[in-house]
């Protein structure tokens, strides 16, 4: 039973780490998803035709045509710098001051975000700084305004539009979209790591439910009454929400960008009539910046949902929460990586200790345990009764060892989920050598002296008589050790001091128990 224990754990724990390392590298969209043709039978609905990406190679990140530059608008808002041009009026490059180095996150100059009304010539009608606002007319005589409302990226901002009908005659305005992509740029060492981990999501309110619901989009999705719908990655988000129009519906298609193919969202609105001199305005709110859980929480609209804390989501949640009170206590979240640490050991000492004590014992009953197979071999059910016998004698019990093994599971992977995708370890210096908790070691010393001390541990630890087990155990130094070689180095650390931790508790008890 404690062999299948061990085993059950510590493979668990190995699928849960190649998963989120590894596996969700393969898990970017494949393939141009088709946008089907809506049916009329509501105001709202679009035709396909309404929404045609644009085929051509996008240019680089950041890089707009030449002809574009002087028409182009400039604001600088706390760590952003937005660009937008008449071109789909629409922003055209977003560098975010990243802590490491400066952020693109418009990959496609060309579409920029929340482009609309394609082929329709737009002209600048006002410089406002936070405040810009573009115009245009359609063929049918109406009168396009899309005006943005900045804040920063670190808040809600707004865009507007307006359609009027200057005419004395009806007029309607043809099934446009508000669209967002392709891609979302991100930190240089995370676009390496997962080239392709940008997905279109939205979320919906759920009456049972009392958070928001996320869902991945693919293609044309039925998406009734959603709360927010945009693009995202590991560390940034992009996002819309607000207005009074219906959300029923949510379009996305693939659009190749650096050779991988990355998701382009479309909102549709259909097709609106208005008569002689009626307005009609949409407004809404958007979010384009970095994924701080703490600030999306503040911001409110369910955006903290985008924020992946995987399966322990509640503890990864407190993970999260404790670790940015240390830093406000320390100044550094290497110090409050090693305090949460410390903190959590301390919590979990009593059934350490207790999984030791019973690894001992154990140990000591394994030649009765043999003699008791041994004698009782063609007899199973005896066997089994005088092996329970022998625990209540001694004591013990074979879940003893395992059972708080099995209790720090959750703690492990929570924390694990919490660091690894934590916006604020990105560019959080350490000491020395540690430029970047959210990086790798670059001489990987963190992780090998892990792996010693792992060793050591062992090594001190009492063993059990079965061999299988024993040997699996002594290969998991160096199997954690070649898996931390390339986790970001505030993981290694964690680890690293849960491995101290252990290893000096295991000393102590040797010699108190010797």
């Amino acid at each position: 039973m404690q062999k299948n224990l061990v085993l059950a754990v510590v493979l668990s724990s190995l699928v849960y780490i190649f998963w989120y390392s590894y596996m969700e590298k393969q898990a970017a969209p494949k393939g141009a998803a088709s946008v089907a043709a809506s049916s009329p039978q509501t105001a709202q609905s679009t035709s396909a035709s309404a929404y045609s990406p644009q085929a051509a190679s996008p240019l680089p990140a950041g890089e707009l045509p030449a002809d574009w530059k002087k028409d182009a608008l400039q604001v600088k808002l706390g760590k952003a710098e937005y660009l937008l041009h008449p071109a789909g009026a629409s922003i055209k490059s977003l560098v975010y001051e990243g802590p490491v180095a400066p952020i693109e996150l418009v990959l496609s100059p060309e579409e920029g975000l929340f482009s609309s009304f394609e082929g329709l010539n737009f002209s600048i009608k006002s410089k406002s700084a936070q405040n810009p606002e573009f115009y245009a007319k359609t063929k049918q005589g109406i009168a396009i305004s899309k005006k943005f409302l900045l804040a920063g990226p670190d808040k809600i901002n707004s865009v507007e539009i307006t359609a009027s009908n200057p005419s004395s005659k009806p007029a309607a305005l043809e099934p446009w979209t508000l669209s967002i992509g392709p891609g979302l740029g991100t930190a240089k060492s995370e676009e390496k790591e997962n080239p392709t981990m940008t997905l279109a999501k939205y979320t919906f309110q759920e009456q049972e439910k009392k958070h928001p619901t996320v869902k991945t989009i693919k293609g044309d999705t039925q998406a009734d009454n959603w709360v927010w719908a945009g693009v995202d990655n590991r560390y940034f988000l992009t996002v819309v929400s607000g207005g009074d129009f219906v959300k029923e519906r949510l379009l996305c298609t693939q659009t190749e960008v650096k050779g991988g193919k990355l998701p382009r969202l479309a909102i549709p609105f259909g097709e609106t009539k208005l008569a002689p001199g009626e307005i009609k305005t949409w407004k809404l709110d958007f979010y384009a910046g970095p994924k701080d859980y703490a600030l999306l929480k503040k911001l409110g609209q369910g955006l903290d949902r985008s924020v992946d804390f995987g399966f322990f989501a509640p503890l990864a949640k407190l993970a999260d929460s404790s670790l940015g009170y240390f830093y406000r206590m320390t100044g550094n979240y290497g110090a409050a990586i090693i305090i949460l640490s410390l903190l959590i050991q301390l919590i979990l000492s009593p059934l350490s200790i207790k999984s030791f004590k019973s690894m001992a014992l154990m140990k000591k009953i394994q030649p009765e345990m043999q003699e008791i197979q041994k004698r009782y071999k063609t007899d199973p059910k005896r066997m089994n009764q005088e092996v329970m016998d022998l625990y209540k004698r001694h004591g013990t019990n074979p879940l003893g060892g395992c059972l708080p093994m099995i209790l720090q599971i959750p703690v492990f992977f929570a924390l694990f989920t919490a660091l690894r995708n934590s916006w604020n370890l990105h560019g959080a210096p350490f000491i020395f050598w540690i430029k970047d908790l959210s990086a790798k070691d670059p001489y990987y010393v963190l992780p090998l002296v892990m792996g010693a001390v792992m060793l050591l541990q062992q090594h001190l630890s009492p063993q059990t008589g079965d061999p299988a087990q024993a040997k699996m155990m002594k290969w998991m130094p160096v199997i954690f050790t070649f898996m931390f070689l390339s986790f970001p180095s505030g993981l290694v650390m964690y680890w690293l001091i849960n491995s101290l931790w252990g290893f000096a508790q295991t000393m102590y008890l040797q010699k108190k128990m010797a």
